[in-house]
């Protein structure tokens, strides 16, 4: 029997750990094993977001949405009117004369008590051709507001407002403008309108009941607007059948001109080409990291935080050699240093002609991190090139060579068409997690059999330490025995 805590006459308990030590040896190796594999997949899961990450921002260079087709509008009098552009505008200058804003019908009651009583009934209100209608119990005004904002289908609106200490004025307004959008009253709507002093009657000569708001804080108009001399007269501020692509809005009017210049978004060009050489770079200094043991390669990235550099550090060569890594690197240096054929007869076939290459700025001499395959940005030229020839910038990056619409050529439609069987689902970044999952599955299962194998172990040297222990007690007591039987023997 072994009793585990009595500690026996050879110390079986400790002989027995330290043998198990050895026998679970084979067990830490899968462990420690498992620990390393799980690490290599996640600098494998890393490299391939970072290479998605990179074409992603390559597609959006050359594909239907890419930002050279994006227009931005510029206005001279924001105060007056502004414009939005879609792509399917084009670069000019506008000039609109603002004489009036379109404006809604809103209607204020005279200051009311606060505990002012609306009788019960049937309200209906009217914008245009569309009417509300809805039952009311009786209520405060509060509960009238309320009711009427559940029931106003965005058309009509109520609030109150403290227009004097103590009271509080009602204020209904349609919710759309122009003039044939005015707001009507019907019904109790009508009876409440006068009773608050928000109405009045008036004697229109046809012998029918008219009415007329006697506080109109606006009155239902429409826009009017002159383009180029053009009167143009629209039911809201929010105008888009004027100029193809253009979304103007009215704000303010004004007796002078302004001017709205729809350009070319040359910003949003720029950022999407230096974030592409930006996620470029983080690729680059992926896999220079983890392809060679050189500090250097960390310390150059001046960009990182003293955290990452310490885990870029860790990751120092773990795929050296690695041909899937050096494959890819070799393939985006010689994308960005090709000269780009095409059939546009373009004198831009090159990044570095646009202010992008891996040595760009040629300043102090040599620079070992020049060597490394990163990109550097001239921004002055970059500019340069955009301002003066942003068709031939924009061919660089993606190019119909057969004029099917779709590119099929150009510096970014390369990098995207690099990536894909690599990035794809079944791709090769795929397979490599995919067989390092295996391998993880493999040595986990290894370690189950492992532990059934060591508990067997244990078990074995405790009985045997166990057997032992009882073993050498009977020999004890039988050399007692002998010991008492000898002494009993010479007494005699």
């Amino acid at each position: 029997m072994y009793i585990p805590g009595i500690k026996s006459r050879f110390d079986s308990e400790k002989i027995i750990e330290d043998l198990m030590k050895i026998e679970r040896l084979p067990k830490d190796r899968a462990e420690n094993n498992i620990s390393r594999i799980e690490t290599e997949r996640g600098y494998w899961q890393e490299v391939g977001t970072r290479t998605k990450t990179l074409a992603d921002s390559a597609r959006l260079l050359f594909s239907y949405q890419n930002p050279f087709n994006d227009r931005t509008v510029s206005s001279s009098d924001e105060s007056i009117i502004t414009a939005i552009a879609s792509r399917d505008s084009i670069e000019q200058d506008t000039s609109f004369t603002v004489k009036q804003i379109a404006q809604a019908d809103r209607f204020l009651s005279s200051p009311l008590e606060e505990n002012y009583n609306v009788e019960g009934g049937v309200y209906t209100f009217s914008v245009g051709n569309d009417e509300i209608s809805f039952d009311f119990k009786g209520g405060t005004l509060r509960d009238f507001a309320d009711a009427l904002n559940r029931r106003g289908r965005d058309k009509v609106q109520a609030s109150l407002i403290a227009v004097k200490s103590g009271t509080r004025s009602l204020l209904i307004e349609s919710k759309v403008t122009g003039e044939e959008n005015r707001l009507g009253f019907a019904g109790d709507a009508l009876t409440l309108g006068v009773m608050t002093g928000m109405l009045e009657r008036t004697d229109d000569g046809s012998g029918e009941p008219a009415f007329r708001p006697l506080n109109a804080v606006s009155t239902a108009k429409d826009a009017i607007i002159s383009m180029e001399g053009i009167e143009i007269q629209r039911s809201t501020n929010e105008i888009d059948d004027i100029v193809p692509g253009l979304t103007i809005t009215v704000k303010g009017t004004s007796d002078r001109p302004v001017r709205l210049r729809t350009e070319t978004d040359t910003e949003s060009i720029k950022d999407a080409i230096i974030t592409m050489v930006g996620n470029y770079n983080r690729l680059m200094a992926e896999i220079n990291v983890l392809t060679r043991n050189d500090e250097k390669i960390v310390e150059e990235l001046n960009y990182l935080t003293k955290d990452e550099k310490d885990d870029y550090k860790k990751r120092l060569g773990s795929f050296s050699g690695d041909s899937t890594l050096t494959q890819i690197r070799s393939s985006l240096v010689r994308i960005v240093n090709t000269p780009l054929q095409n059939s546009d007869n373009s004198d831009i076939s090159l990044l570095a002609q646009i202010g992008i290459g891996t040595d760009i700025r040629r300043a102090g001499g040599a620079d070992a991190s020049r060597l490394r395959g990163y990109l550097e940005i001239d921004e002055k030229a970059l500019d340069a090139a955009i301002s003066s020839n942003l068709p031939a910038v924009k061919n660089l990056f993606g190019f119909d060579s057969t004029g099917d619409l779709i590119a099929d050529t150009g510096v970014a439609y390369s990098i995207d068409a690099l990536a894909k069987p690599y990035t794809d689902s079944t791709g090769i970044f795929t397979q490599k997690t995919n067989n390092i999952n295996t391998r993880i599955d493999q040595e986990r299962r290894r370690i189950e059999t492992l532990d059934r194998q060591l508990a067997a172990k244990e078990l074995v040297l405790k009985r045997q330490y166990g057997q032992m222990e009882s073993a050498y007690n009977r020999m004890e007591q039988m050399s007692s025995s002998f010991d008492r039987f000898q002494q009993q023997n010479s007494n005699y």
